[in-house]
């Protein structure tokens, strides 16, 4: 018998507005338009960083990538090694006192699909996230650090909606100063991970270990002149880091809701597949594999000056050579492939 939750997803979908592929427009979640204007430092808010000794507040580290923590590499280069998966908005707007006042909207219509009002409870502190129906599958908008919610969850929205206040709750942001919107768009790891997710999971689907982001500001360019954005094509065009062989899974959760993201014939069964990712742990393709695995196995990754556990999050680590499933590349690995809950798997999360 399905899980409510799960049962409450695709009750969920089903209360999505339909697309069709030109309505699939995003539009900019705050007034701040400085991305439109080339004027980046303007629309991004700095993150502190030390290089070499010397502490920098550069607005890249607000940008979509490994962006922070940087490291020397052997051959003297500089290599960012922590990941920030999302954008960093500025405000426009601030009292007196440096209170952000600016409200945040939907990038595109969609269905709230989770409220967290609890600041202390994530390292986003307040957000919400929106699903969105896609024609190639949904897609989910993640609105972190509000300083206030003002939507709930099964609630429709559209552009211009207000579902909160930008702020600065959550870890890592200690006063007003660097408030800012942090937004994610993302694609679901798998739709019944409340069942094998972390034991202290208090978000259940809405996780952050479940949604994988892409670079948002490449969407919001991309439709800037109102033009429509397609997942597919704007996942072929990203950059390939690894591939995983895995035993083949039917019914795989990912591949029922995208599609699109297998690159054969799912009618001529093979025993294994390779899934593409890039080093921020994005699945962008799925293909076929003659070649029999019984567990998960790095078959190629791209050459970096660092060992790998440097550029994939600590889920890869070796060369490009010896690249191999850390424990926590494992599990990330497990997530996609999961098919039945575990013998203890922890109780469904109750609604925050």
């Amino acid at each position: 018998m399905r899980n409510v939750l799960r049962a409450a997803l695709i009750a969920l979908a089903g209360t999505l507005p339909a697309f069709s592929a030109e309505d699939l427009i995003y539009r900019l979640p705050t007034e701040n338009d400085a991305l439109f204007r080339n004027a980046d430092e303007d629309f991004y808010m700095y993150c502190e960083r030390w290089v070499d000794g010397k502490l920098t507040k550069p607005y890249q580290a607000g940008t979509y990538g490994y962006t922070r923590t940087p490291i020397k590499a052997h051959n003297g280069t500089q290599v960012f090694t922590q990941l920030h998966e999302g954008i960093d908005i500025k405000p426009v707007r601030r009292d007196a006192e440096g209170e952000p006042l600016d409200e945040v909207h939907p990038v595109a219509p969609g269905v709230v699909a989770y409220v967290c009002d609890n600041a202390g409870a994530s390292n986003y502190g307040k957000y919400v996230v929106i699903a969105h129906n896609t024609p190639e599958g949904t897609i989910y908008s993640l609105y972190a650090h509000l300083k206030t919610t003002t939507c709930e969850t099964g609630q429709q929205v559209t552009y211009g909606d207000t579902i909160g206040i930008l702020g600065y709750t959550g870890k890592g942001i200690p006063n007003n100063v660097r408030a800012h919107c942090h937004l994610e768009l993302c694609l679901m790891v798998h739709s019944e991970f409340y069942k094998f997710g972390p034991a202290a999971n208090k978000h259940g689907l809405f996780h952050g270990h479940n949604l994988i982001g892409f670079n948002a500001a490449d969407a919001l360019l991309a439709c800037k002149d109102g033009r429509a954005f397609s997942i597919e094509a704007y996942f072929a065009t990203l950059e390939e880091h690894y591939r995983v062989r895995v035993p083949r899974v039917e019914g795989m959760d990912i591949l029922e809701r995208h599609p699109f993201l297998y690159k054969g014939d799912w009618s001529r069964e093979t025993p294994a597949l390779e899934i593409a990712f890039t080093a921020a742990g994005l699945p962008i393709a799925i293909y076929p594999s003659a070649t029999e695995t019984t567990t998960p196995t790095v078959t190629r990754c791209k050459p970096m000056p660092v060992v790998q556990k440097h550029c994939t999050s600590g889920r890869i680590n070796g060369n490009s050579k010896t690249a191999h499933l850390t424990a926590s590349g494992k599990t990330f690995i497990s997530r996609f492939l999961w098919k039945e809950a575990p013998q203890q798997a922890p109780a469904p999360p109750e609604a925050p």
